[in-house]
């Protein structure tokens, strides 16, 4: 986070089998950087947009898709006090070939395929802030290395195992993991499981079906983030395997048969699905995956963030994991950019209840820019380093990226009770997660703000080239962050 202002993964799907894929070698960028500047009074701007004269801001590039498609899946965004059921109704009335998808999970915005005609109603509507395409993002590691090098080798290097022989292992504390769900009876989690949560699309004209294992669109309880459903499993494998692998990494506890502890290995987990399965070719192309895949929707990120923000304070969460992402490279936060800045309101409410959103920079190997949603400038933006302290060659880099931890050969649980070694900044993240659960108990005053200055304070300088300029980006490094801590317990 560049808290940026305040202190001045990700590729295609993975083989489920996590079979070897080497990462690519390390490349200009081949697509331009976006430049996206921030209103200081953190409203929309209206660089790449356009705004009728009351009514909302609607991308250029939706517009253009609306023209060459029938219908596109939306985000439409409410100015406040409105009433999303009333507006919704009124939308659906626009055309016979628009539909509301969804209206009744949260009171800022709803879901919807818009044509043309109900997007020049929309247009025109004073209710509504702003309208955009409601995008596909994919979570995968960058593939399964030759020699896997497990958690010991990584909760080393920072400095989490020393850390938690220190009395700082996140007890109190609770980390989120947004992702593809859990297996919550490896042992690896252990007792540790807090709360589970499901948001889920599903809409049988697209080919979209709900991992939640009620088969509705939402689900909360125990149960709900379940990572073993018929559902994740594709061509005979799991393929909801990313969730549990993160939240692993982030606060594993060690058992018979695990490489070590994960970096808070005292901390709740709070495990919510965020994927669904995608039975449309086309839907799965997009991505460079084979259908079915497995694709989480940024409303669905949205719903799952307003969850967490609700029982923040119940479960002390100290930040939330989203290993995920996509786009098109930004070397500036892209709070103006409404499609990319989607996750903004929900990462400025977690950010105000204490909560740091962690989101992995991406696995593009961009050497000056991060792609969405860990462009925005109230997210932590991980990029990964090697055993080293060497960037890796698909890390993605620039002065967005605010934090670097161990991405390669990172061996952690999978569903089924057993264990795999993956690279990507999918990895990275969680490593971070982990630690800011460590400062929680460390520091439970500390604004996100401040851990965060203090984590770039105290880890690892690492200097790189990124557009030309040179930058220092701090490795993390647990240890040196919590030794100033006084001896306590958390409450």
């Amino acid at each position: 986070m560049r808290l940026r202002s305040l202190l001045a993964c990700v590729a295609a799907l993975a083989a489920t089998s996590a079979a070897l894929c080497a990462p690519p070698a390390l490349r200009a960028d081949t697509r331009p950087v976006r430049e996206a500047p921030v209103p200081r009074d953190g409203a929309v701007a209206l660089n790449a947009h356009s705004r009728g004269a009351s009514g909302p801001v609607v991308s250029d590039e939706l517009v253009e898709e609306i023209q060459t498609r029938s219908r596109v899946r939306c985000i439409i965004e409410l100015k406040p006090d409105q009433n999303v059921g009333v507006v919704a109704n009124d939308i659906e009335k626009a055309s016979e070939s628009g539909r509301v998808l969804k209206a009744n999970g949260s009171s800022t915005f709803f879901v919807a395929e818009v044509d043309q005609r109900t997007l020049d109603e929309l247009r025109k509507d004073p209710r509504v802030r702003a309208v955009y395409k409601d995008e596909l993002s994919a979570a995968a590691p960058i593939g399964a290395p030759a020699m896997p090098r497990g958690l010991d080798v990584s909760t080393d290097l920072i400095g989490s195992n020393r850390a938690n022989a220190a009395g700082w292992t996140g007890r109190g504390t609770t980390v989120a993991v947004l992702d593809t769900g859990i297996d919550r009876r490896h042992p690896f989690f252990a007792g540790r499981v807090v709360g589970e949560a499901c948001f889920s699309s599903s809409d049988a004209r697209s080919g979209t079906v709900s991992l939640c294992p009620n088969n509705r669109p939402n689900q909360t309880g125990a149960g709900a983030a379940d990572a073993t459903t018929a559902r994740c499993v594709v061509d005979g494998a799991n393929a909801c395997y990313h969730g549990s692998h993160v939240a692993g990494i982030a606060a594993g506890r060690l058992v018979p048969g695990a490489p070590s502890n994960g970096v808070a290995p005292e901390a709740g987990i709070l495990a919510v699905q965020v994927f669904s399965r995608l039975e449309n070719p086309l839907s799965c192309a997009s991505l460079g995956a084979s259908s079915p895949c497995l694709l989480s929707y940024t409303s669905d990120q949205k719903l799952a963030l307003e969850y967490v923000a609700r029982v923040a304070r119940a479960y002390r969460v100290a930040a939330a994991n989203l290993s995920l992402g996509g786009g098109e490279p930004f070397s500036r936060a892209c709070d103006a950019d409404p499609a990319a800045s989607a996750l903004k309101p929900q990462f400025d409410a977690l950010e105000r209840l204490g909560v740091a959103t962690v989101v992995a920079a991406g696995n593009e190997g961009f050497t000056s820019g991060v792609t969405a949603p860990a462009c925005i400038s109230t997210a932590v933006a991980v990029g990964a380093s090697d055993a080293a302290d060497a960037l890796t060659s698909f890390t993605n880099r620039g002065p967005l990226v605010d934090l670097f931890a161990p991405g390669v050969a990172i061996r952690s649980a999978v569903p089924g009770g057993s264990y795999v070694a993956m690279t990507g900044t999918s990895m990275a993240a969680p490593h971070v997660a982990g630690v800011f659960a460590l400062m929680r108990q460390a520091y439970p005053r500390f604004s996100v703000a401040q851990t965060l200055q203090r984590l770039q304070a105290t880890g690892r300088r690492l200097r790189y080239s990124a557009g030309g300029t040179s930058i220092t980006t701090a490795r993390v490094a647990a240890d040196r962050a919590t030794a100033a801590a006084t001896a306590r317990t958390a409450a």
